[in-house]
């Protein structure tokens, strides 16, 4: 059975409920983090978005920092984040990774979702560090933000962050957000979606984005280098009833992540050689892939604060919460 949903303001709510109900009538582990650990470790699901920047969490279960802190991981990968948090509504993940616009939602629709723990680390500015690229397609005639009006732009779920990204540039740009048609799309399939002419333009991440270049395709923004440098963007969350209910096992998630991402500065070809097994690159590709951060492990509350003035002014939600309230404390 082939699935399609179409994806607008109440995105997150909507998916979240399909899939969970999906998930449920599936039959799968529901085990709370309590289930399965043995000689004091605690097993843990936790889903994220295949894409180069998993990389020091990756390195944090291969070298036992994770297993340090009395965690064992399973990652569950996913095509978009509203998917993930449709897991850990229906309890089968208890950890997983969003995108500051997917958190927001999630929060002002009234389910308390909070960041717990950063991926990589904070945006950096230098785009020689931003994997998130913009790329236009071979021949689309785009050169720069201004020639997106009227055309089709690929990003892996609208209403997130490549979707406000791709917004707010436009606006910036002195051109109509709303002429540009958002084509929603996994990240893997964009470099031949552009190929093809199915869409004009597309935001994506590494490894994919280098595949687009090889095609021929030609980077033209750095999105979140120029609107979010030095803050965080996406993070691994939980529920916070779930934080409440385990809060030994949130503080341990996030003692593991900064270990990991501090040890990963000192050893960044060790983190990207787990791409090799965890995204079938080659061990060559696996280290020409950029790993978007600061190496700063600390999140940025202000960040989301920035993101939902945004949000606010194009019409994507009708009131505010401050960031601080969707980041844990002892994240913070």
């Amino acid at each position: 059975m082939r699935l399609r949903f179409r994806f607008g303001r109440s995105a997150v709510v909507v998916a979240a409920v399909v899939v969970a109900a999906m998930v449920a009538g599936c039959g799968g582990d529901s085990s709370g983090s309590d289930a399965g650990g043995g000689g004091g470790v605690t097993n843990i699901k936790v889903g994220y978005v295949p894409y180069a920047d998993d990389a020091p969490a990756f390195l944090a279960q291969e070298i036992g920092i994770f297993r340090k802190h009395g965690l064992n991981v399973e990652f569950v990968p996913a095509a978009n984040p509203t998917a993930i948090v449709a897991a850990m509504i229906s309890g089968q993940q208890q950890f997983g990774f969003v995108t500051d616009p997917v958190l927001i939602n999630v929060n002002l629709r009234g389910t308390a979702i909070k960041c717990v723990a950063p991926v990589v680390g904070r945006q950096p500015a230098d785009t020689k560090r931003d994997g998130t690229t913009l790329v236009a397609g071979k021949g689309s005639g785009i050169k720069g933000v201004k020639d997106l009006a009227g055309k089709k732009v690929g990003m892996v779920q609208l209403n997130s962050l490549n979707s406000l990204d791709v917004q707010t540039l436009a606006s910036q740009a002195g051109i109509d957000h709303k002429s540009i048609q958002l084509i929603q799309m996994p990240f893997p399939q964009m470099p031949a979606a552009l190929s093809q002419g199915r869409v004009h333009a597309a935001v994506i991440v590494q490894p994919f984005a280098q595949t687009a270049i090889d095609k021929g395709h030609t980077v033209i923004n750095h999105p979140n280098a120029v609107l979010w440098a030095g803050g965080t963007t996406v993070c691994f969350s939980a529920l916070a009833k779930y934080i409440d209910d385990n809060p030994t096992v949130v503080k341990n998630f996030n003692a593991a992540m900064r270990e990991a991402i501090l040890y990963a500065k000192d050893h960044e070809a060790e983190a990207k050689a787990t791409l090799v097994k965890r995204m079938n690159l080659t061990p060559e590709a696996a280290q020409k892939q950029v790993l978007q951060t600061d190496w700063n492990p600390t999140l940025t509350p202000d960040t989301i604060d920035k993101m939902q003035t945004f949000m606010k002014q194009f019409g994507l939600i009708q009131k505010t919460m401050p960031g601080s309230q969707m980041i844990w404390e002892g994240a913070l």
